[in-house]
């Protein structure tokens, strides 16, 4: 019997949290919030494998556009908790605020698979 209803094996919210902490571990910290979606959909486009890390994400494409509420909303969580923050004025740069230290115990709470798919995926910001 195949169950219907389950929860993802990564929320967004998780998502946004391991992104976070691999870009802290690669000494990103400040990021554009314009040029975090798209990454994040091609990097989806081509690690079939990976398809689970992404059941609670959806996106939306148009000819030059990718957006994705889930992510939006996994960074207005994180804002919520302290973890980022976003610069003034306009609001179009994300500022991650862990330490070396909180990343890795972040890091620590995923499988080792989807911490190097997030260490990887950290590469293309």
């Amino acid at each position: 019997m195949e169950l219907v209803c389950a929860r993802p094996p990564i929320s967004s919210y998780n998502f946004m949290r391991y992104l976070c902490a691999s870009l802290v571990k690669r000494s990103k910290v400040i990021i554009d919030l314009d040029s975090i979606i798209s990454p994040i959909y091609t990097f989806k486009q081509h690690n079939e494998q990976l398809k689970f890390m992404f059941e609670d994400i959806e996106f939306r494409t148009s000819i030059d556009n990718v957006i994705s509420n889930d992510i939006s909303e996994g960074i207005n969580n994180l804002q919520t908790f302290g973890v980022v923050g976003k610069l003034n004025p306009k609001y179009e740069k994300l500022v991650i605020y862990l330490t070396v230290d909180k990343a890795d115990e972040i890091l620590a709470e995923c499988p080792d698979k989807v911490g190097n798919a997030m260490m990887e995926l950290a590469s293309f910001f």
